[in-house]
């Protein structure tokens, strides 16, 4: 959401007609799908932590990344608005 080119700045909102929409709307419908797991977590947290967080749970639980599809508020909130 920040730098020259952030996700989804440019796209029209499905919800409300404006530009800039939730980094939910721009992912290609392959990555979309009902979530099996929810994700609390906070801006604090680096992408790093987080990622090496879900990579250790996914391998000890022996979660497949195809069939994991997590709810995290910074997917699907717009942060435009």
């Amino acid at each position: 959401l920040q730098g020259p080119d952030p996700i989804g700045r440019d796209a029209v909102c499905p919800r409300d007609g404006r530009p800039g929409c939730a980094m939910v709307d721009v992912l290609q419908r392959v990555h979309r799908r009902q979530c099996t797991h929810f994700l609390s977590w906070a801006w604090s947290y680096s992408v790093s932590l987080v990622r090496s967080a879900i990579r250790s749970w996914m391998d000890q639980s022996k979660l497949t990344p195809s069939s994991t599809f997590l709810y995290m508020c910074f997917f699907v909130n717009n942060q435009y608005r």
